[in-house]
């Protein structure tokens, strides 16, 4: 099944990308897509795994959910402030 990726802020300037499109298994969750884009994307190796806001089609959602075919998953890096 085809999904959309988005990365945000920190997330899009390291992989040098905002949005694509990836062809996944058709049982896959939010952690496999995890995997996947860390083994694509080296340069996200670890951080999308600790402390990311996931999003499928604009509602928070946690790594264990199941993805559907053209779901839209967002990831956005964690954030501080004062």
């Amino acid at each position: 099944m085809r999904i959309t990726i988005k990365f945000f802020a920190t997330y899009r300037q390291l992989a040098g990308i905002e949005q694509f499109k990836i062809e996944t298994e058709d049982t896959v969750t939010v952690a496999d897509v995890i995997t996947q884009l860390e083994q694509n994307y080296p340069q996200l190796s670890g951080k999308l795994s600790r402390g990311t806001l996931i999003a499928i089609n604009e509602q928070y959602a946690r790594r264990e959910q199941h993805l559907q075919p053209n779901d839209t998953v967002a990831f956005f890096p964690p954030v501080s402030g004062g």
